[in-house]
């Protein structure tokens, strides 16, 4: 039986058939490669966390909401020691550069199936070695937000039933009739008032109906207004005390000066107090103090002896009396004191006339 050497349609439809196929899976292998990034280099990050809240192997990395890379593994990282839970990340090479020490590494929810990924913030340095461990942050559960929902639920419950016991300042406002009444007639006394000052009445009302007190208050205003101006344009005291800078560092060193003179006084207070001194002798030791009043006493006397003594010889009383008021007594001393200068100067000038040696 001889060979047919035509083509049948049946066999054109199934080379037509696989070629199409084929075209399919290559396309499908290019864009799968693009969605998985397959032939872009990458590399890999360990994260270390407390708690990875049922995130799973295959979830998303996102840095900075750009999908970068997938988690590859989940484990303790050493449950001999640590209960930390080590997330092994294949991200970008390029995309790692950016995650450093400073990045804000956490696991967030995505869309209503509540499908885990690691959202990382980027680093504020772009490192050509990436680092290869971090520290990730544990972010807060909805269990435990209920938990602490719970919580102050309760404590709300606490406070409601306190209020209904009448119990603490909320609650007497609740309960206590007493405190009602008063409520209702200081509004009653406030209504009184109220009506009063639309009256006219009063301080008040007189300041409310009354445009004199109005009138007055703005001529104050206005004449404090232009006070204010007049110490603006005018060369003054005050002016140069606002606007004058070297006033102000004098009166600047001026202060210094007198905290340094206040503190001089302080030292020297401390010296004139301190018992090292003459003067903190006197005011601290008594017994120093009795021996200078003895000696104030005694210098007293002596000055009232002097004074005494001065008197008689005023008097003439004496020797020393008679020598100052006696004028007789004077001029025999002075007769004799000339007496005695002339014989010295005789005895000097003829000293044989009064000495006379003798052998035999």
């Amino acid at each position: 039986m001889e060979r047919s050497n035509r083509i049948g349609w049946a066999q054109v439809r199934a080379g037509v058939f696989i070629l199409v196929a084929l075209v399919c899976i290559a396309g499908g292998v290019l864009l799968m490669g693009q969605k998985t990034k397959m032939f872009i280099s990458k590399g890999e990050l360990r994260i270390v966390m407390d708690d990875v809240a049922g995130l799973k192997e295959g979830a998303p990395v996102w840095l900075a909401g750009v999908d970068v890379g997938v988690v590859t593994h989940i484990a303790f990282s050493d449950p001999t020691r640590t209960n930390q839970v080590e997330i092994l990340l294949e991200a970008d090479h390029k995309a790692l550069r950016k995650i450093g020490t400073d990045s804000r590494i956490t696991i967030k929810t995505r869309g209503l199936m509540g499908e885990k990924y690691v959202d990382i913030t980027p680093s504020a340095q772009y490192s050509e070695i990436p680092a290869t461990v971090l520290q990730g942050t544990t972010v807060a559960k909805l269990d435990d937000v209920v938990q602490k929902a719970g919580t102050t639920f309760d404590r709300l419950n606490t406070i409601v039933d306190s209020i209904t016991q009448g119990k603490g300042t909320l609650g007497k406002l609740t309960t206590d009739p007493a405190l009602y009444h008063n409520i209702v007639n200081l509004t009653g006394e406030l209504n009184s008032l109220a009506v009063t000052i639309n009256s006219g009445n009063g301080t008040l009302g007189k300041l409310a109906r009354s445009p004199e007190p109005y009138d007055r208050l703005i001529r104050i205003l206005e004449r404090a207004d232009r006070t204010l101006h007049d110490i603006q344009a005018s060369n003054g005291t005050l002016n140069k005390l606002i606007y004058d800078k070297s006033l102000y560092d004098k009166l600047v060193a001026l202060a210094e000066k007198s905290n340094q003179a206040a503190d001089d006084v302080r030292e020297l207070n401390k010296k004139i107090t301190s018992k090292d001194g003459t003067l903190g002798l006197l005011i601290n030791d008594r017994e120093f103090y009795d021996k200078g009043l003895s000696l104030l006493t005694r210098a007293d006397n002596s000055v009232k002896s002097i004074e005494n003594i001065t008197v008689k010889i005023n008097n003439g009383e004496g020797t020393a009396g008679r020598l100052v008021n006696d004028k007789e007594l004077y001029d025999r001393m002075n007769r004799m004191v000339e007496d005695v200068d002339a014989l010295v100067k005789d005895f000097k000038e003829q000293p044989r006339k009064y000495i006379k040696f003798s052998v035999f």
